[in-house]
């Protein structure tokens, strides 16, 4: 392990026991629920870039891609259960676009909502699609958290169904880094701190980086369909919530 290594696993160790120490905290009332939340962002943000980090200076990236078909059976599953929550949301907020309608008078926002739209009906059946959609969005909206979130995971889920080992890696690579965006731009959306942990857990086999992802997922109020699934890793990991 190089010395650049060597401090980073040390930080990491460090944010995750401060993660801990905040929530003994918390329960014995030695701080308030608001500077709770407050430094827990801080905390996990700074974690989720030294994960990164660590990820980019591993020497064999392609095997943090590569798995059973026991976990990738149970990827499968957690990917049925948010595609069917994001369905019913995209039915119900945005209803159904006609294939080929014209975008013409549509403002930036118009434009931003019809490219999620299209992107969320594909999320699960086409992910390198939904990527290239996610990527329109950011063009005029490079923090928008949706896009940062879901690019990167479908990007994720792109690198498992990969046969090049090197392309793979990157796109695994890139769908980290912008997930680690998405915590930065808004520390309360539930959605990348979820997919972190799932990462962390199923693709990279690391629990005990899973862990402060998947609790500041649940604290972050995530969805009901996403809780529910979340909570059955949580309760692998013998994490709370």
């Amino acid at each position: 392990m190089t010395e650049g290594r060597d401090a980073l696993a040390s930080e990491r160790d460090f944010l995750f026991a401060s993660l801990d120490d905040l929530d003994r905290e918390l329960a014995a009332g030695d701080i308030s629920a608001e500077d709770h939340a407050e430094l827990r962002s801080g905390y996990v943000s700074r974690a989720a870039e030294v994960l990164r980090s660590l990820d980019a200076d591993a020497t064999e990236p392609q095997q943090r891609i590569r798995f059973g078909w026991k976990a990738i059976s149970g990827v499968i599953a957690v990917v049925l259960v948010v595609g069917g929550a994001l369905a019913f949301v995209l039915a119900n907020a945005l209803g159904e676009r006609l294939s080929g309608q014209s975008m013409t008078g549509l403002d930036s926002r118009d434009t931003a909502a019809v490219l999620l739209a299209e992107a969320r009906s594909v999320n699960f059946v086409d992910p390198v699609r939904a990527a290239d959609l996610y990527a329109l969005v950011l063009v005029e909206d490079p923090a928008n958290v949706e896009a940062l979130t879901y690019r990167g995971w479908t990007l994720a889920l792109a690198a498992r169904q990969n046969p090049d080992d090197v392309e793979g890696a990157a796109q695994f690579s890139e769908g980290v880094d912008l997930l680690v965006e998405a915590v930065q731009v808004d520390p309360t959306y539930a959605d990348p701190l979820c997919f972190l942990g799932i990462i962390q857990y199923r693709f990279v086999e690391d629990a005990d980086a899973a862990k402060p992802f998947v609790a500041a997922c649940l604290a972050a109020n995530p969805p009901a369909e996403v809780r529910d699934l979340v909570q059955n890793l949580a309760d692998e990991l013998g994490v709370g919530g």
